[in-house]
């Protein structure tokens, strides 16, 4: 019954955050992020037989030198040092091939956050711009912005570089845009079957929580903050909500979002899941979830369905 009511007990959680309200704000830290230099991504006519050239090199480096600038003038952002990078993904301008590799290297560099711009050649006279942001501790994507200019010579490309950071990343970062902090899902298992199913289910917790928050990402509606806990130990099993609270707030989101999983028998489990408005310290939003079976698949079908009562919610 203990671990019944920890699921069913969100007046526990109204009780905690009243205790711990405060009246002043305090702004968050700049993110720290690693901007790595622009890359071409050629899918003219002509890309096999007219490689990029000295103009082309100069024009992203100008593209790189843009976005830092007005990245690092934001005040939300600062900048972490890339240029001793010695990642051959890095050094042969592929980081956009290399499936979410600039975070680890991120990472490494100690930044909350990576990015890359990608310019993208259509033909030698159309070109659009993009920029990916990911979390550098999970590799997960925090945005992704793209134009859709028509931008002539490839000397306008540092132009479209402007208007991308300032039309899209920066507006995104002016608490335009929901930003949700991600816990990590509680787990109790009273099953009592034979088999420990222990690793299975942190791998999957870990896997539904990063669907969860690339779901809501690639929606438009939300973008994602880190929290700064070791692995494995952020849930409301490991620390108390109003620690989980001031993380949220320290990482610069407007909501914390933490869950419970409670495996019942072999075949069914359940759920509860609370939003909580982390400047005024309530619950917006409580979902419960039941569901058959303990596989990959019934995970999925599980992380979907929250995902679409979280994004179809009517206070979004």
């Amino acid at each position: 019954m203990r671990y019944i009511a920890l699921i069913l007990a969100p007046a526990m959680v109204l009780a905690a955050l009243s205790a711990a309200a405060t009246a002043e704000t305090v702004p968050p830290s700049p993110i720290k992020i690693a901007v790595f230099p622009f890359e071409l991504e050629d899918f003219s006519a002509g890309a096999a037989y007219v490689p990029p050239d000295d103009i082309d090199r100069e024009q992203l480096r100008l593209s790189t030198e843009e976005g830092r600038r007005l990245i690092a003038a934001s005040g939300r952002y600062q900048l972490v040092d890339v240029s001793a990078v010695n990642d051959q993904a890095a050094k042969a301008g592929k980081l956009r091939d290399c499936d979410g590799c600039e975070a680890r290297i991120a990472a490494g560099l100690d930044a909350d956050q990576s990015m890359i711009g990608i310019v993208t050649r259509i033909t030698r006279t159309e070109y659009t711009v993009t920029y990916k942001l990911r979390d550098a501790r999970s590799g997960t994507i925090v945005a992704i912005g793209q134009t859709d200019l028509r931008m002539g010579a490839n000397v306008a490309w540092s132009r479209g570089a402007r208007w991308l950071i300032e039309n899209r990343l920066l507006v995104q970062a002016q608490d335009k845009q929901l930003i949700f902090a991600v816990a990590e899902i509680h787990y109790v298992d009273t099953s009592g079957e034979v088999i420990d199913q222990s690793a299975d289910h942190r791998r999957r917790l870990r896997e539904f929580e990063a669907a969860l928050r690339s779901d809501m990402v690639a929606s438009g509606k939300i973008a994602n903050a880190a929290l700064e806990c070791p692995p494995n130990a952020c849930s409301v099993g490991d620390i108390g909500d109003s620690q989980l609270l001031s993380k949220a707030k320290e990482a610069g989101a407007t909501h914390l979002l933490i869950g419970r999983f409670h495996k019942m028998s072999t075949l069914i489990q359940q759920a509860k899941f609370d939003v909580i408005d982390v400047k005024a310290r309530k619950v917006v939003f409580d979902r419960y979830i039941s569901f058959r079976g303990d596989d990959d698949a019934a995970w999925r079908r599980a992380e979907s369905f929250l995902a679409r009562q979280i994004l179809d919610h009517g206070e979004w």
